[in-house]
């Protein structure tokens, strides 16, 4: 069977809950992906092309309140999924413009903008198209923003625009932390030139990543391990594979270290507290195949080699271990499942330090972008 036949749609009507007439204009997406659409004049859309996956759909519009559905999307499914949206006033201070010229306004957003999107190259180069919507308040140590409508994101670098729903932002003793949904467009291309910069530069952002991490620890995993009645047996010959040429974690260039006393998170990081990678099992059999979990204990310490750092993060974090991409994880809960493309759903349950808590919105990808090894 080929791909395309076992894509699904979903189709629907979207209309206002009191006088039942159809919305224009909504948009509708699935939310970190590029698949999405906006209703007709008479309050239509379709979404086709949807590859089998978990994934959540989110319904917007100003001046409506926000609806989100859970969906698992099997091969060659048809849904229908219609709404009725409950309007929702907009408050007098969420049209109220701040003026460009306030100054604690202006220093509040350039503390937002470089925590959300980023101080990487990629960060860096992102344009806040509407910032105007953005509402700023502080004490001691406790940083908070609000959007008053969808963020409109423009990343010339990885070639997208991006919509982005803020349901929180806060900084907190120096921790960044954000949730919202989001969606992404394919900006057009104005030559080859730049379709390939684009390519070249979505490899780069996505090797290293959280991602690749977890979607080459699924690859150990199955390399590992087969299914036998629903319990995991380790392969004869994988003695001969781990840690060597063919191991996953080796061919893509990580390696990975762990501290296992270090139970919390809260304690300095102290090199030399740090274990090589033995025989211990990271991802076990979820409930079902498609959705493996990760579970270990303590910190660990994730070193990305096929890649140097960016000069911005040398300069910034001045440690003995910058110059090598490295990361450190903690687990928030006893296991957190993700799928095989090291797409995880649960915010805030992975908590990421180091090199890749640095990487923020500006070098995001959305969770359909495909990796083509080479």
């Amino acid at each position: 069977i080929s791909l395309a036949h076992t894509q699904s749609r979903v189709d629907g009507r979207i209309v206002d809950k009191s006088t039942s007439k159809p919305l224009v204009g909504v948009n509708i997406f699935f939310s970190k992906t590029t698949f999405g659409s906006t209703t007709d004049e008479n309050g239509f859309y379709t979404l086709l092309n949807i590859p089998p996956g978990q994934y959540e759909l989110v319904v917007s519009m100003i001046g409506y309140e926000i609806e989100k559905e859970e969906m698992i999307i099997a091969n060659d499914e048809r849904f229908k999924m219609n709404f009725r949206l409950k309007s929702r006033a907009i408050l007098m201070n969420e049209i109220n413009v701040t003026a460009k010229t306030d100054k604690v306004w202006k220093k509040n957003y350039s503390t937002f903008k470089r925590a959300f999107l980023g101080s990487t190259k990629n960060g860096e180069s992102c344009t806040i198209v509407n910032e105007f919507v953005l509402s700023f308040s502080s004490n001691e140590n406790l940083f908070k923003a609000q959007a008053s409508q969808p963020l409109t994101i423009e990343n010339p670098e990885l070639g997208y625009k991006i919509t982005y729903l803020l349901d929180s932002f806060e900084i907190k003793d120096k921790e960044v932390r954000y949730a919202g949904d989001l969606y992404f467009e394919e900006l057009q291309p104005i030559s080859n030139r730049q379709r390939s910069k684009w390519n070249k530069n979505r490899v780069k952002a996505y090797r290293g990543s959280l991602r690749h991490f977890l979607t080459t620890l699924n690859e150990r995993f199955s390399l590992r391990f087969e299914i036998i009645d629903g319990r995991a047996v380790e392969r004869e010959n994988w003695r001969r594979i781990s840690g060597r040429r063919k191991d996953p974690l080796v061919k893509e260039g990580f390696n990975v270290l762990f501290n296992k006393k270090d139970l919390f998170g809260t304690s300095l990081i102290i090199e030399s507290d740090f274990r090589p990678l033995k025989n211990e099992i990271l991802v076990f059999p979820g409930q079902n195949e498609e959705e493996p979990l990760l579970s270990f204990e303590g910190r660990m310490k994730v070193i990305y080699e096929k890649e140097s750092p960016e000069l911005a993060y040398l300069m910034e974090t001045d440690s003995p271990t910058s110059y090598k991409q490295t990361s450190y994880l903690l687990l928030r809960a006893d296991s957190v499942y993700f799928d095989k493309s090291g797409r995880y759903f649960e915010p805030f349950m992975i908590e990421q330090q180091g090199y890749s808590s640095w990487e923020r919105v500006g070098d995001q990808l959305p969770f359909n972008y495909i990796y083509e090894k080479n």
